[in-house]
């Protein structure tokens, strides 16, 4: 850590009570500002997140507990932590920070706080999607009973749109961090189209040469889908699941509440696409969610012949997080 920003640290534990009530503070930030950071942004905005992310964390307590959290979650990928719910640490900061932002969107906004609500935004969407409470596929959505709490993660990315309008981040020293995430498809050089898939998609989903996005509910989700199957980083992957998750529509975000198979099997295809990349905080949801929506279509839908034969390409990337060591490799996403 950079000794200036060190001695800025000291002096605001100094001074801050929520820091005062929490002596780890300083060697939490240490730690995201020299690990974690590295795993959650692309190379051209990891100085915005190293740098002025962690001094706004010491002004603005959601956003340090927003932090706190997430370099605790990586902590515990990085150690192999037994299947455990969270600690007391990890849950203190967890819901302290889900409530001040919650608490800050609620009221009128100063234009300090715009850009580290956003942030904010960003990090909580990726702790929601890597805290999953299921133990194995029997235990995670679709298998599961129905709850009230299905698809909770997916309502947090998209809140990030709404975060966006509200807080008027392009006016904002995070500009770039903004640009980046939603102009990222325009930075892919070619981006194929439904062709990329394999052919009994079209049969599957009906579609024609005029499907579009307002006609057929399932055809941007397949495009997204074709398009990262064609994408060969994982930081391209990653972005892309990203965008797929925050922007996707109503009507098909509709449909796999229902547990639509199509739907379903869309879903399975995305997270067996990330899963490939091992992504920390994004593998262990996919994995266990995509091996529960595999059984769950082989279970109810075994008579569809088209949805068991493309179902193969999930079911065959996954298998691998069902045999020999997988579920110590599983082990630091799954909280009892």
């Amino acid at each position: 850590m950079a000794p200036s920003l060190r001695r800025q640290l000291m002096v605001t534990l100094d001074i801050n009570p929520f820091c005062q009530q929490n002596g780890n503070q300083l060697e939490l930030l240490h730690r995201f500002q020299e690990r974690t950071v590295f795993t959650i942004t692309p190379a051209k905005t990891i100085p915005i997140y190293a740098r002025e992310i962690v001094t706004l964390a010491m002004i603005h307590p959601f956003l340090m507990h927003a932090v706190a959290i997430v370099t605790l979650l990586h902590d515990r990928y990085l150690t192999r932590v037994p299947n455990t719910k969270l600690s007391a640490i990890e849950a203190y900061h967890y819901y302290q920070s889900i409530a001040l932002f919650n608490s800050k969107l609620s009221g009128p906004l100063q234009d300090s706080e715009r850009g580290p609500l956003w942030v904010a935004a960003a990090i909580l969407g990726a702790v929601s999607f890597c805290h999953i409470e299921a133990r194995n596929p029997e235990e995670a959505w679709p298998l599961k009973a129905t709850s009230s709490l299905d698809l909770n993660w997916l309502s947090l990315s998209e809140g990030k749109l709404e975060i966006w309008r509200l807080t008027r981040i392009l006016e904002t020293q995070f500009r770039l961090l903004a640009l980046e995430h939603m102009n990222f498809p325009a930075t892919i050089p070619a981006r194929p189209g439904l062709e990329a898939l394999p052919p009994e998609f079209t049969l599957l989903y009906g579609f024609e040469a005029w499907s579009t996005a307002e006609n057929n509910p399932y055809y941007a989700a397949a495009l997204s889908v074709a398009q990262a199957l064609n994408l060969t980083s994982d930081y391209t992957v990653n972005m892309s699941f990203t965008l797929f998750n925050m922007k996707m529509r109503p009507e098909y975000k509709c449909l796999l509440a229902r547990k639509d198979p199509r739907a379903l099997l869309l879903l399975a295809y995305w997270y067996a696409r990330v899963c490939q990349f091992e992504h920390w905080w994004i593998v262990g949801r996919a994995a266990l969610e995509c091996q529960a929506i595999c059984i769950f279509l082989e279970r109810y839908h075994g008579n569809e012949a088209n949805i068991l034969r493309l179902l193969q390409f999930p079911k065959t990337i996954t298998t691998c997080f069902s045999r020999g060591n997988a579920v110590d490799y599983l082990t630091p996403y799954l909280i009892e």
